[in-house]
């Protein structure tokens, strides 16, 4: 296979002269080596590469403008298009990054470096492999991958449904697969939230939909909270109108719920900490029940971004 993107790219014949290697194997006896594509993409890449954390798998290139070095890969780095996906979309177990302003990603990144972010799960492997990469890259790189991701405009894949039951699910590279042909189960006060297609998520699609359950009454008591009515203060206070982006806090409106709710558990856990803007997140979430925070999360992804 060849070692980067297959479009228009074919593997040089077999001979003895070339030391070229025999290709007419039977492909079943050697499993995770074929090519996969995706509709409407023109590219192609082999399954090995589909896991390469080096590199970005950029199904549609025309759809956004061109990569630095920190999105698109450079070995033995990983890259960060790999896993926020080179529109920024983000997927269940990351955060999406289009659309962020430019000095909040700076300052993400430098926290994670200096330690004062971290997930409040240790094992959580995304978690893990980001903690891996802050400390390959360069404070260039950072800038590079910062300035790229906030130029771009966040899209929302997702719907959100309130329900006091869930489809059967189950784990799967680090997110819940739902099956919606099986039993269902409680919901109780919980969020489950996974791809709509586990195939395409796996190819890395930057379109692919999500579903969130969420418990039934949680967006309207959602938005009770936000709106600051109680002792603490209205989320747009910090995050703007609409929660679309403010002076203080960054654009949220839209973004997956799973996301949201870990970081107000960070926060409240004190795995989160760092700019002057978390600190002032600290007092208002060390008020929030576990409910209030899934009721949050499902407001502010339920909205438009």
């Amino acid at each position: 296979m060849c070692a980067t993107l297959l479009t228009g790219c074919q593997d040089p014949p077999a001979s003895a002269d070339s030391g070229a290697p025999d290709t007419s194997y039977p492909q079943w006896a050697f499993p995770g080596t074929t090519t996969v594509s995706l509709q409407g993409s023109q590219a192609a890449y082999s399954e090995v590469q589909m896991y390469d954390r080096t590199m970005a798998v950029d199904w549609y290139p025309e759809s956004h403008p061109a990569m630095p070095d920190a999105v698109t890969g450079r070995p033995p780095t990983f890259a960060c298009g790999f896993c926020h996906l080179p529109q920024g979309a983000g997927r269940s177990e990351n955060a999406a990054l289009a659309g962020l302003p430019y000095a909040y990603i700076v300052q993400q990144a430098q926290d994670m470096r200096a330690g004062l972010r971290k997930s409040p799960n240790p094992k959580f492997g995304p978690a893990m492999n980001m903690q891996t990469t802050i400390k390959q890259v360069s404070d260039a790189d950072i800038q590079d991958a910062a300035r790229y991701f906030s130029s771009l405009t966040f899209k929302k894949h997702l719907k959100i449904v309130e329900s006091d039951t869930v489809p059967r699910f189950t784990a799967d590279a680090f997110v819940w697969v739902i099956d919606t042909r099986g039993d269902r189960q409680p919901l109780g006060q919980r969020i489950i939230e996974g791809p709509d297609d586990f195939e395409g998520f796996e190819r890395r699609d930057p379109n692919m939909t999500f579903t969130a359950y969420v418990p039934t009454g949680a967006i309207a008591d959602g938005e009770y909270l936000a709106a600051g009515k109680g002792s603490r203060p209205a989320c747009a206070s910090c995050h703007g109108v609409g929660l679309k982006g403010g002076q203080i806090g960054p654009p949220i409106a839209g973004r997956l719920p799973t996301y949201i709710f870990r970081q107000l558990y960070a926060i409240k856990s004190g795995t989160r900490r760092g700019a002057d803007a978390v600190a002032r997140m600290k007092p208002i979430v060390d008020g929030l029940s576990q409910k209030d925070m899934v009721d949050l999360a499902a407001y502010v992804a339920s909205l438009d971004p």
